[in-house]
């Protein structure tokens, strides 16, 4: 069974024309887990300590810095942090975060046969 890849669109931040496509269709276990310690961080984010000569951040900054960073990781870093701040649009952006955390339901929709019970 092969699922439709997760999909991401940057556009050009002055045109708003596509830029480029990015395309992943295999979602390791290792994402899987990845995706649910990042959902933790967006439930409450780790506090980090700030030194007197950085910029503070907000708890919600935090947030999003932390999902972008998840999902430059995820394709590759083909793009960075910055680009895709400046060129996604954020729906496309926190549907690929959601379409990795809901794979494993879709795989069991699929094919829904329970093993039979070990002996």
């Amino acid at each position: 069974m092969l699922l439709e890849p997760i999909r991401l669109t940057l556009y050009d931040p002055e045109t708003q024309e596509i830029k480029s496509e990015y395309k992943q269709r295999v979602i390791t276990l290792g994402w899987l887990l990845a995706a649910t310690q990042l959902q933790e961080v967006l439930a409450e984010p780790e506090k980090k300590r700030r030194w007197w000569w950085q910029k503070p951040i907000s708890q919600e900054a935090a947030r999003i810095n932390a999902l972008m960073e998840f999902v430059v990781h995820f394709f590759g870093e083909q793009f960075t942090v910055e680009e895709l701040q400046k060129g996604a649009d954020v729906s496309e952006v926190m549907a690929v975060y959601r379409s990795i955390l809901s794979r494993p339901n879709a795989i069991v929709s699929a094919n829904p046969t329970v093993p039979p019970p070990p002996r």
